[in-house]
């Protein structure tokens, strides 16, 4: 209670308004508020999103299994690192091959370090 009184009384007078208030009554805060709101939210992961995406590109080599943009699965057979272009191996034989862009391959497909053993000994 007697910390709300001191505040009370260490308040500006009616005539005389705060910096902040000055700051606040502004009208370009709101705009500007909202645009660096929107670029947080929207760039930043976009900005994160595409560094991946170049790590992931530069480090495809040979016989990674990879997935395509539509859906295929393959084995990289030549991929150059000055080539846009990379050879898929997509059958078991290894008799299919399709050339397809690197912007093309939307990951690389590979076996988890650890797997887990499925024997419980519970």
């Amino acid at each position: 209670m007697l910390a709300f009184q001191l505040l009370a009384q260490d308040a500006a007078p009616a005539g005389e308004s705060s910096i902040l208030q000055r700051i606040l009554e502004n009208p370009l805060i709101l705009p500007v508020g909202v645009v660096a709101i929107f670029y947080v939210t929207y760039f930043g992961p976009e900005r994160r999103r595409r560094a991946e995406e170049a790590k992931m590109m530069s480090s495809m080599a040979k016989n990674d299994r990879v997935v395509t943009i539509g859906g295929i699965h393959g084995t990289i057979v030549s991929a150059a690192p000055d080539s846009e272009t990379v050879t898929l191996k997509i059958d078991e034989n290894g008799s299919t091959r399709i050339k397809v862009n690197r912007s093309a391959i939307v990951k690389i497909v590979g076996e988890p370090k650890n797997k887990p053993d499925n024997d419980s000994s519970d």
